[in-house]
């Protein structure tokens, strides 16, 4: 509009969105084009442009220590100069930018499990139950061994594709297997450890609440793990 986009629209659940100078926003520029694919462009637009409004998102389950927004855009101008990449080409870069951010969260889980288990290792050494330490049962022995295996095999699935990644073959198969993995090993192992803690695992002295609030979002941000499985069995069929 007079050599303008003009946006409208909005989006929730945007990470640090008010508190960013500016956004890449996702946007339909080439309605009538036949290939859906080929109708959206990423277009920056600056935080403090007129019809901006920016909400904080409150109560979350966890990652409270990331802002969290709703983002609404009312008829928001922004020159033409602002386009990212190549129009029509939006659905393209956004598809390569999450092939890029899943490997980081896979790195996120394999952290989270890490730490929950080394946690978990410290309390069960330390912890006394008729006089032992609960580190001598066997069923605790087993959950550990099965915390510890499930960790590594997501440490190794998250380092090939950051390797793939670095020598510039990255796979998006191999990155969606590893936030696939490391999602559901993080969610997996903050659970044990939430249940070795027993009664303590329920409350915020102990650290592994925290860890089992935090883990959840990682099946969900960056492409739910349904989305992943989706590009894994496409490489496959």
């Amino acid at each position: 509009d007079g050599g303008d986009w003009v946006i409208n629209g909005n989006k929730m659940f945007i990470t640090n969105g008010t508190v960013c100078d500016f956004m890449i926003v996702y946007c339909l520029t080439n309605p009538e084009e036949e290939a859906r694919h080929k109708r959206f462009s990423l277009i920056l637009v600056e935080a403090d442009r007129p019809g901006v409004t920016r909400s904080k998102i409150r109560g979350k389950m966890g990652i409270r220590a990331t802002d969290t927004a709703a983002i609404t855009f009312e008829d928001v101008r922004v020159p033409q100069e602002n386009l990212v990449g190549i129009e029509g080409r939006g659905f393209y870069h956004l598809m390569h930018f999450f092939d890029c951010t899943r490997t980081m969260v896979a790195a996120q889980g394999v952290g989270l499990a890490q730490g929950a288990l080394d946690k978990t290792v410290r309390y069960v050494r330390e912890r006394h139950v008729f006089g032992k330490p609960l580190a001598v049962n066997q069923g605790v022995q087993f959950q550990l061994a099965e915390m510890a295996t499930r960790v590594e095999l997501a440490r190794n699935l998250a380092y090939k594709a950051a390797w793939q990644a670095d020598r510039g073959q990255l796979d998006p198969a191999v990155s969606a297997m590893a936030k696939d993995y490391a999602g559901e090993t993080a969610v997996w192992v903050a659970d044990k450890a939430v249940q070795l803690h027993g009664g303590y695992g329920y409350i915020d002295e102990y650290d592994v609440q925290r860890f089992y609030r935090d883990a959840k979002i990682l099946e969900i941000y960056e492409g739910a793990k349904e989305a992943e499985k989706l590009t894994i069995a496409r490489r496959l069929l």
